[in-house]
């Protein structure tokens, strides 16, 4: 039956007003589909939420309705989303929504009733964490990030004694990934390593039906199928010797979390019910990412309960990282226990885009029109909001990737640089480029800095693949690794060495010959080499860089000698003088080698020179940015892994590359300033212009690469998975022959195939939808790394078909554009232009006959020394070094009172060990989030593990806290409870926000935000002692200026409605600055820090 609400007392047109300040003009009403959804009935129900669509909004409006026209107590309410940065807005909306309808009379009750709102990891670590002990485990285990669980599995691989593993044929990295990826799916699916030995026994059968004709000849796909299913019980046996070590050294993952989470309320109800009495209500976002794990935990706790889940089916992009492709289809089965009739199973609709200008929208329709879920009746195509905009879909198709790559900088110039967003906004639009793979970002990031585009590379995936650090990398590997030829390779044929073909070949048939020498160079016997071969790996070379070190002492003793060498025969000129320059350079590599892993890094960068080559082409200085990023990511590894070796950061840094562009990102649009990253990255998030490149077949969409499904090294059987029934079956126990059953699995393959097509359908909804004003469509039929024309993307040509965009011109080549043809590209690499080039010629012939005059005046040659010695002096200060485009608030006192310094910090930042000081700050700071986060506990009861037991990996440098750090922490634990916050209810607490003030963008990440009496006050923790004398008061209160400035523009509050309050903790003492400091002033003194730098430059 339907279910009827009461009529409360408070209608959505008074909850509407207050929110709107009690201006009319300004009140917004739920929408008739919005109200549908806030008035959901108290059973589990669906909303279909397509992007763009407000859902965000109408969970706060859900939350709000449910406490102030039905009385519902805020603390009887549950949120459930998926990143920290997600659960903090929902929750900071949620938190002023009702501090607002308190104002006006229609809440009761105090500020301390929040709702519960965080992540769906830390959700299930806290029902473990209360109740592991029933299950006998340890409620204290640490929580491990993905660096620490990559180290620990490679460390199981490296002592394990299998004899298998050396059948694998496989790098220690590939291996290490592939058994934690089988680790995590057993843990997900409750396997056990008996029942996955058991199926590779059943299928192992396959093997002995009826080959192919009178020959009995074996079917290679079934062959070849076998032969990889019974690699599997090797990762089995590796994934449970990590799971044995974890327990050992009490460890746990977010996914044993959720597992062990559901294992205890299945076998304790109690648990089970005691959360149900606590949660009257729950709210499940982005429903379409959660993994059969996770619904199985939520299915158990909260079945035929209020639920309301919020999802796309159409967003559902994280497959790969074990969302469960059926579940938005299978929520009611999961979470009611009886068969109910269709009224007492509610879908409902959010279906207006307010994002997104119409004919955007109507390209992301199109795309999306031929998925299966669009024939579902539940699931409605995105309209437009009313009054929306026109909007524009536009398509550039050249000829080659690098014009491709130019047309994106042009079009995101004429639309950024020194606009504004075309829709009435006053800040500088936002731009994003969105690719399917992240090694092409360099390549558009470097178009756009031609074209005088700010941008930025989000996320790891993208770095690694700038030129500077795949030359790191090769640097770093070769110092670890002695048989790295790959990357040494690199480094020969790089700019700097600039080996030719000729004499790369030359050394590599010396290499051969060295492997049939003894130490005194005799040759060696035939059965002694054969028996060399079958004992080693079946190389038949020696490593390239015992070559290298053979031929540099080779080189100067023919050298002392004077007298030729037949080793070296064949060798250019120029390879003679640079191989013993490129041994010297390994040789200082290896010796640094043993350093730590971020002061390895570091003298890496001084050794190979790249610090000295990115400052010094003033086209490329973003790419500075790159190598401090590497360094940062190094010291993450570092600090989160501190016994690791360098092999295991390399290996970690070789998975991460593919991985990390996978991730969601946890950025927001930069005004002003063109961000580029994966499309998976880019999920929740919106900008004015969005360009979405290489919109050709094999990349967008991109060819599948799961191939026959599970059968694939490191891969579960389908079969064997809690969600089997949402998967492709292969039939495999009905063949009667080999011949039928590699029928069934070319079918598999097939089906596997749309899938991997609907899969990427969904990306390009994802993408499309990202953007709000303008969308632009690019691809190009020739590229360097193609020696075929790429076919135009089937989006494209749908779209085109629709009359969406113009069809794309047709490809009139045969062969490639002579501008990718082989026989015309120079080798070596010229690391100059023709213009420099010449330019330095003509300085080294100025600085040739200046030496060969012999006139000159000592008084003249000292006036010169003197300048000359001067101008580096100069140099070394402030020589090209310029305010960073983008910087914490934090550093802004720094950036205004020293530029000079903290600009050449910015620009070579030297890792440092964090002092005592900021580490005990940064434990106070996420003790007073998770006391806020959890008000029914209170945070003076929250353990230790589970406040910094977190997904945030900034925290992982706590483990190097010692017993008095956590006396410390105490002691200010019990300060702060000492005061008046603790007890009052924020808006937001450790919120990231950014804003522009002048060309510059400021990240500020604010303590906490609290309402008072119709005012706002924005609070910043101090750990520290309180400061003496106005000058050091003035400057504490920058910092909480930018807080106050980057809140209003957030929010619209206005600055004069915002309170600043410094709270020293440790002396019990409030400072509240009566005005901070306003835009204008602030604007100024970033100009005068500017101007300082730009007097202090030599060249100014």
């Amino acid at each position: 039956m339907t279910h009827t609400w009461p009529a409360g007392a408070v209608t959505h047109g008074d909850i509407a007003l207050a929110l709107a300040d009690n201006d009319p003009s300004r009140m917004l009403e739920p929408t008739p589909e919005q109200r549908r959804v806030i008035e959901a009935p108290p059973v589990p129900s669906l909303v279909m939420a397509g992007a763009g669509s407000g859902k965000t909004q109408t969970m706060v409006q859900r939350i709000v309705w449910l406490v102030a026209a039905q009385g519902v107590h805020p603390t009887e309410i549950l949120g459930l989303t998926f990143t920290r940065k997600a659960a903090g807005e929902l929750r900071e909306r949620v938190q002023l929504a009702l501090a607002r309808l308190r104002s006006e009379g229609l809440v009761g009750g105090d500020e301390f009733a929040t709702p519960e709102v965080s992540t769906y990891n830390s959700f299930a670590n806290r029902v473990f964490s209360e109740n592991a002990l029933l299950i006998g485990q340890e409620p204290d285990a640490r929580i491990v990030d993905e660096m620490t669980a990559f180290a620990l599995m490679r460390s199981v691989v490296l002592a394990s004694d299998d004899e298998r593993l050396s059948s694998l044929d496989l790098q220690l990295a590939a291996i290490t990934a592939l058994a934690l990826n089988v680790a995590r799916a057993m843990r997900d699916n409750q396997l056990t390593a008996d029942a996955c030995d058991a199926f590779v026994a059943e299928f192992r059968r396959v093997g002995q039906l009826p080959g192919r004709g009178k020959g009995n000849t074996p079917s290679k796909p079934v062959t070849d199928a076998v032969a990889i299913l019974e690699e599997l019980p090797i990762f089995v046996a590796l994934a449970e010797r990590y799971q044995l070590e974890k327990r050992k050294r009490g460890l746990i993952e977010f996914s044993d979390q959720v597992t062990f989470a559901a294992e205890i309320c299945a076998g304790t109800p109690a648990v089970a019910a005691e959360l149900r009495s606590r949660h009257r209500f729950v709210i499940l976002d982005e429903y379409q990412d959660t993994s059969v794990g996770q619904t199985r935990l939520l299915g158990t706790i909260f079945g035929d309960h209020p639920v309301l889940a919020v999802g796309d089916p159409k967003q559902s992009i994280y497959g790969w990282r074990g969302a469960s492709p059926g579940n938005m289809r299978r929520f009611h089965r999961d979470f009611r226990t009886r068969i109910a009739p269709p009224a007492e199973e509610p879908t409902f609709q959010l279906s207006i885009s307010w994002r997104n200008d119409a004919r955007i929208l109507d390209a992301a329709n199109q795309v999306a029109s031929r998925l299966p879920e669009a024939d579902d009746p539940g699931v409605t195509q995105l309209g437009t909001r009313p009054g929306a905009a026109a909007g524009t879909v536009s398509l550039a198709f050249p000829e080659t990737l690098d014009d491709e790559a130019d047309a994106v900088a042009t079009w995101m110039r004429d639309r950024i640089v020194g606009s504004g967003s075309g829709s009435g906004e006053t800040r500088p639009p936002s731009g994003a480029v969105l690719l399917r793979a992240g090694k092409l970002l360099p390549l558009f990031s470097a178009a756009l800095t031609r074209a005088g585009v700010p941008n930025r590379v989000i996320g790891l995936g993208g770095l690694l693949s700038s030129p500077e650090v795949v030359d790191l990398r090769c640097a770093m590997r070769v110092a670890h690794d002695s048989t790295a030829g790959n990357e040494l390779l690199r480094l020969l044929v790089g700019a700097k060495y600039r080996f030719g073909l000729a004499d790369v070949k030359v050394i590599h048939d010396i290499s051969r010959r060295l492997a049939n020498r003894d130490v005194t160079m005799a040759a060696l016997a035939d059965d002694v080499r054969a028996s060399r071969r079958e004992l080693a790996t079946g190389d038949d070379e020696v490593p390239l860089q015992e070559a290298l070190d053979f031929l540099a002492t080779r080189i100067r003793g023919a050298a002392r000698r004077d007298e030729p060498d037949t080793w070296l025969t064949g060798l250019s000129d120029e390879a003679l003088r640079r191989i013993p320059r490129v041994n010297d350079l390994i040789s200082a590599l290896r010796r640094n080698s043993g350093l730590p892993i971020t002061s390895f890094v570091d003298a890496t960068i001084s050794i190979m020179g790249l610090d000295l080559e990115v400052t010094a082409n003033p086209d490329n200085i973003a790419r500075v940015g790159n190598l401090d990023a590497f360094v940062e990511a190094a010291a993450s590894f570092a600090s989160a892994e501190p016994d690791a070796d360098l092999g295991a950061f390399l290996d970690w840094v070789e998975i991460a590359a593919g991985e990390d562009t996978l991730a969601p990102v946890q950025e927001q649009a930069e005004p002003g300033v063109v961000q580029l990253l994966s499309i998976h990255g880019s999920k929740g998030l919106e900008w004015d212009f969005v360009a979405v490149p290489r919109s050709v077949e094999g990349e967008m969409p991109s060819s599948s690469r799961d191939g026959l499904g599970w059968i694939r090294r490191g891969a579960i059987p389908y079969e064997l998975l809690l969600d089997a029934h949402d998967r492709p079956t292969l039939s495999w126990r009905d063949a009667e022959s080999q011949k039928e059953l590699a029928d069934l699995m070319a079918d598999l393959r097939e089906r596997i195939r749309e899938r991997n097509d609907d899969e990427e359908r969904r990306l390009a909804y994802v993408a499309y939808t990202r953007a709000r004003h303008e969308l632009l469509i690019t691809g190009s039929y020739w590229s360097a790394i193609h020696k075929a024309p790429r076919k135009v993307s089937v989006f494209v040509s749908e779209l085109a078909d629709a009359g969406i965009i113009e069809a794309p011109p047709e490809n009139t080549l045969e062969d490639a554009p002579t501008s990718l043809a082989a026989d015309s590209v120079a080798w070596p690499h010229q690391p100059f232009t023709e213009a420099r080039r010449r330019r330095v010629d003509e300085l080294s012939g100025a600085v040739a006959r200046a030496q060969l005059d012999a006139t000159i005046p000592d008084e003249v040659l000292d006036r010169r020394i003197e300048l000359l010695l001067r101008e580096r002096a100069d140099r070394n200060t402030v020589t090209n070094i310029q305010l960073p485009a983008r910087f914490a608030a934090s550093k802004f006192k720094d950036l205004v009172t020293d530029p000079a310094e903290i600009a050449a910090q910015l620009r070579r930042p030297m890792p440092q060990k964090p002092f005592r000081q900021t580490r005990i700050g940064t434990m106070f700071h996420a003790w007073v989030e998770a006391h806020y986060a959890a008000p029914n506990v209170g945070g003076d009861l929250l353990g230790m593990a589970e406040i910094f037991g977190t997904e945030d990996a900034a925290l992982g440098s706590l483990a190097d806290a010692s017993g008095a750090d956590f006396a410390e922490l105490e002691r200010l634990q019990d300060a702060f409870l000492e005061t008046p916050w603790p007890h009052r209810t924020p808006i937001l607490v450790e919120q990231t926000i950014e804003f522009r003030l002048g060309d510059r963008t400021v990240v500020c990440k604010i303590d906490a935000v609290f309402e008072h009496d119709g005012r706002i006050e924005v609070v910043d923790w101090k750990t520290g002692r309180v400061p003496s004398g106005e000058s050091a008061r003035w400057e504490r209160q920058l910092q909480l200026a930018l807080y106050t400035l980057a809140y209003s523009e957030h929010t619209g509050v206005a600055p004069e409605l915002i309170d600043a309050v410094l709270v020293y903790v440790r002396e019990g003492e409030e400072i509240r600055v009566p005005e901070v400091t306003g835009r204008r002033e602030l604007e100024r003194l970033l100009t005068e820090a500017e101007a300082a730098l730009s007097a202090a430059n030599p060249s100014a």
